[in-house]
């Protein structure tokens, strides 16, 4: 009796010995599959060393530019409102805007106020040779709104050397009639 128990001692400790190293090939066996599919995924999407360099320094500027906080918006009023006539058709028509700019650039800002007669001028000469119907519309008076962008931003460019330290031109009241 006493040799059957060392038997089944000795033959029991066998049988754990071979599940380990069963499972140890076992997990060995999936942990290299998986690595072989991701492998094969990456090269298969990527394979581009460049684009992935590219991607990792579009995210870098992404968190550096999260990181920084924007400069607080300044707004500059073009003062006093502007007032443009249009004959349509055997009527006298009237468009009278409130315009403010948005920048972050106190620069900008400065020279906003220091060219406005300049500015000023430019943005009556853009308005009156607008369409009045077509600035009835939303689609014109988003027009409008790029258009007049670009012309302060280009005489800001001209006279400061600052180019894009616009940032808007925003209606604070927009009346037609």
């Amino acid at each position: 009796m006493a040799n059957e128990k060392e038997l089944q001692i000795e033959g029991g400790d066998e049988q754990p010995a071979k599940s380990k190293k069963m499972l140890i090939i076992i997990i060995v066996a999936a942990i290299l599959v998986i690595g072989g599919g991701v492998g094969v995924t990456l090269f298969l999407l990527g394979g581009d060393d460049e684009v992935a360099e590219e991607a990792a320094v579009e995210g870098e500027e992404a968190e550096a530019a999260e990181a920084a906080p924007p400069a607080p918006a300044i707004y500059v009023k073009f003062k006093p409102e502007f007032i443009v006539n249009y004959q349509v058709g055997p009527r006298q028509r009237y468009l009278q805007i409130y315009m403010e700019a948005m920048t972050r650039d106190p620069a900008i800002a400065d020279a906003l106020e220091q060219h406005s007669p300049m500015i000023r001028s430019s943005i009556i000469n853009l308005l009156s040779q607008q369409d009045y119907a077509y600035l009835r519309t939303a689609e014109g008076r988003a027009n409008l709104r790029d258009i007049l962008k670009q012309e302060v931003q280009r005489l800001l460019a001209q006279e400061t050397g600052i180019e894009d330290g616009l940032k808007e031109i925003l209606f604070t009241n927009f009346v037609m009639q």
